[in-house]
């Protein structure tokens, strides 16, 4: 109760300050955020310090994620970190356990400076609960796309083929529209990464987080793998390797179908437009069941910065669910607005009439996840895609593959948690 009452009194002080330099809160903010995405959120962040003259935030760009990461790691060994930072969950998880990080329930819930239930219901319930750790909230969602099935119009046409909605539709149609100058599907490079939702449309999933148990490697794993790897060697499908992305052989006209996350919809539309191609997004075809993969960063506050500062960045983090702010970012952006009213905006519903991608992706809501956020979690992943590699290259035996790969991951995660103590 005594934090909250504090709380209540540092807003009110920011909300009375005068404009005097001395008194403006000043703060950084660190992101990863480049280009179209990049540009947006400079001009959201100064159009919310010119509407609060009691703060000051500064955006630091700090290169891609990996490089913030690192930098990120360098600030915290010298109790430099910045106020404000983008950082992924499963990244996350590691300052929590070092407690560098702020719990944001307090001001969540705080009567005078929180949410209102409407407010807080009105962020989809898996992108708010993915930063919660032991009951508590550390992060809230800050920049979200959702993988999408992408598939060149004028192909599908001159073959008289719908949309496929399924597994079945997706091998059956890939192999209609594969010829010798053409592959039916391209994967990005990082399939295997990726490949969380295909596992997950199995009926599978990457880890019982609560039990700490991998579960990639069991049953519905190896089908997925064995989808996935089997469209592959058929020759109905191939991984973007020169190009990292499916986006360059797609807007080539290379392949008829691509999958990839709605992040890369500036680049995907510029290019499509420089070589003219007629193109279409549409929901991921379902497994077992249905299973949409969002993937982005969060927002977290550290602790290290005084209270003045944490009570200005939590004005920020509010700033940024509101509902002409998170508009603004979900159409200037490659992602999505993070809350159903923004979706439901004119301005939005307007912006859709054009722009009819982000709203296939907005579709999966219902049944979207995001992947785990245990310490070290990306080992899962990157283990995943080196057995997906040998399954391909080295014509490894799915099974015996994902087996491996568990087991390194296993390793890698017991690790991380000894480095704990735990």
């Amino acid at each position: 109760m005594k934090k909250l009452v504090l709380l209540s009194l540092i807003f009110m002080f920011l909300l009375t300050s005068g404009t005097v330099s001395a008194d403006v809160v000043e703060f950084e903010f660190w992101h990863a955020m480049s280009g179209a995405n990049g540009e947006i959120l400079e001009e959201l962040v100064e159009q919310f310090n010119e509407e609060n003259d009691s703060i000051e935030i500064t955006p630091i760009f700090q290169g891609h994620y990996r490089d913030l990461f690192e930098k990120l790691s360098g600030a915290a060994q010298a109790n430099q970190l910045p106020t404000l930072t983008q950082i992924y969950p499963n990244r996350l998880t590691a300052y929590i356990m070092n407690d560098f990080v702020e719990d944001l329930t307090p001001y969540i819930f705080d009567e005078e400076i929180g949410f209102t239930t409407e407010e807080w219901e009105d962020i989809p319930e898996f992108f708010r609960n993915d930063g919660i750790w032991n009951d508590n909230h550390y992060s809230l969602p800050f920049n979200k796309g959702g993988y999408l099935m992408f598939y060149n119009k004028d192909m599908f046409e001159k073959h008289g083929l719908e949309v496929p909605g399924n597994w079945d539709e997706l091998k059956e149609k890939a192999k209609k529209l594969t010829n010798d100058d053409i592959k039916g599907i391209a994967f990005n490079q990082s399939v295997g990464i990726d490949s969380s939702f295909w596992v997950e449309q199995a009926g599978g999933e990457l880890i019982d987080e609560e039990n700490y148990k991998i579960k990639f490697n069991e049953k519905e794993g190896v089908k997925a793998y064995e989808f996935l790897t089997g469209l592959i060697n058929d020759g109905y499908a191939m991984i973007a390797e020169e190009d990292g992305y499916m986006s360059g052989p797609f807007v080539r006209e290379e392949v008829a179908i691509g999958f990839s996350s709605t992040s890369h919809l500036p680049y995907i539309k510029e290019a499509a437009e420089e070589y003219n191609v007629n193109w279409d997004t549409a929901v991921l075809p379902k497994g077992e069941r249905k299973a949409a993969l969002f993937s982005g960063t969060d927002i977290a506050m550290y602790n290290t910065s005084t209270e003045e500062q944490k009570a200005a960045a939590w004005e920020f983090i509010k700033y940024w669910f509101r509902e002409d702010v998170t508009v603004d970012w979900g159409t200037n952006s490659g992602y999505l607005p993070l809350t159903y009213s923004a979706a439901d905006s004119p301005d939005f519903v307007e912006y859709l009439e054009d722009n009819p991608a982000k709203g296939n992706a907005m579709k999966q809501f219902p049944y979207g996840y995001q992947d785990p956020k245990v310490l070290n979690g990306y080992s899962i992943h990157s283990n995943m895609q080196q057995a997906l590699e040998e399954i391909v290259k080295e014509n490894r035996d799915v099974q015996e593959a994902l087996d491996d790969a568990r087991d390194r991951a296993r390793q890698e995660l017991d690790e991380a948690m000894r480095a704990f103590g735990q």
